[in-house]
């Protein structure tokens, strides 16, 4: 088997001071060497184990640094041997080359840009456009941010982080539109913890506050709903169309734009739809009550269970992620415009389904634990985020009931 060592380039030195760290490969006769792209000076180095040193009296912020550094370098060296033993079993007869493709092939795979892209490559085969698309667009922001300057999940630190939320504040960036990008790049910092290519004790979002500003108040009330359902829409079947995708959303307990587009006979079961949400991939069941039966009866006879059952996906063969967009773009438009006919302040979204439901739900009296399991949420403080900011009419009556003393 190949040996494996360490090394500092001496040949050449940066102007800090430091040394450029190698990994030795000597294998049949052969040598190479894979430059590992981090540096130390030649104090902290023992050249014959090839290894960090740290010696005492050291600065708190050089000392970490250096612990940081040692551990990365006897991980990597560790999936390294790991590596050749699967090589050894993979292809008996290989050569220094082989080794060297491994080694810088796991290297690729181990910086920030790389691994987002892979990332973004695996959702779209998966069918997650949408998903990729979130992935697509934080990683050109931050690549801008870094003037294509790639780097390893170990260089993504707190000051990097802090450097690029400071970048978008100074392009006047929404504080929404920076939290979407920060949440986006911890998820990729999570998702490479959780395949080995990023280290838990580096992760530089633990002291980091990802900030966040209510929107405003998306959810309308039951007189709202009832308006619209009883507006005559005969002679305009596109506005007809989008007012039964919306009610249809919120009979289904708030159904997202593309779980619908998705649907098809098949989701259907006896008296039940089952389906696996978009965004979580979490299943859903139900019931079909007479409300939901008789939108769909609209749509679709039911006989092909393979059809979509609704007329949201026209192509399947076609570019699908374009088509749901369109859609959802056209029914948007063609809510708002309802909105307007009753009168409503807020804009009329297919969104707003899923607010209302939730906000009529605790009205009703209905527990925060059961609006969140309805809503699909993981934790009750998400459903709260749709909960926190009733209308002023119903605090300024909850206000004057309490104080009749």
């Amino acid at each position: 088997m190949a040996t494996l060592k360490y090394v500092l380039n001496k040949s050449r030195q940066y102007t800090n001071g430091e040394f450029l760290i190698y990994l030795r490969i000597n294998y049949k006769g052969s040598r190479r060497l894979v430059s590992m792209k981090k540096t130390t000076s030649l104090v902290f180095w023992d050249y014959k184990n090839g290894k960090v040193v740290i010696d005492s009296g050291l600065s708190k912020e050089r000392k970490r640094y250096l612990e940081i550094l040692k551990s990365y370098l006897e991980e990597k060296f560790a999936t390294y041997k790991r590596e050749l033993i699967n090589l050894e079993l993979r292809k008996p007869f290989y050569t220094i080359d082989d080794i060297v493709d491994l080694i810088e092939t796991h290297q690729s795979s181990t910086s920030l840009f790389k691994f987002t892209e892979n990332l973004i490559a695996r959702l779209e085969k998966s069918g997650k456009v949408g998903n990729s698309k979130a992935y697509k667009n934080t990683l050109s922001v931050f690549k801008g941010f870094r003037n294509n300057r790639d780097l390893s999940f170990d260089e993504l630190s707190y000051k990097v982080i802090k450097n690029f939320e400071e970048d978008l504040q100074s392009r006047d960036r929404s504080v929404n539109a920076i939290s979407f990008h920060m949440r986006t790049l911890r998820s990729v910092y999570n998702k490479a913890i959780k395949e080995g290519v990023a280290h838990l004790e580096s992760y530089p979002f633990k002291d980091y506050q990802i900030k966040r500003e209510k929107t405003s108040k998306r959810a309308i009330v039951k007189d709202n709903i009832a308006s619209i359902k009883e507006l005559d829409l005969s002679n305009n079947p596109d506005l007809d169309k989008a007012r039964d995708y919306f009610l249809f959303s919120f009979y289904t307990r708030g159904m997202s734009f593309v779980d619908m587009a998705h649907l098809k006979v098949s989701n259907i079961s006896e008296d039940r739809i089952y389906y696996s949400r978009n965004k979580t991939n979490q299943k859903f069941s139900i019931k079909l009550i007479p409300q939901i039966t008789t939108i769909i009866s609209k749509y679709n006879n039911l006989q092909n269970r393979e059809s979509y059952l609704f007329p949201i996906i026209i192509d399947p063969a076609g570019d699908i992620y374009t088509q749901y967009r369109n859609a959802l773009r056209l029914t948007n438009k063609k809510l708002n415009k309802i909105g307007k006919m009753v009168g409503l302040s807020v804009p009329l979204t297919t969104y707003v389904s899923r607010h209302s439901w939730a906000t009529i739900a605790k009205r009703e009296g209905i527990p925060t634990a059961i609006i969140s399991e309805g809503l699909g949420h993981e934790t009750e403080r998400t459903t709260q985020i749709y909960l926190d900011s009733f209308e002023n009419d119903v605090l300024d009556n909850a206000n004057e009931l309490i104080s009749k003393i």
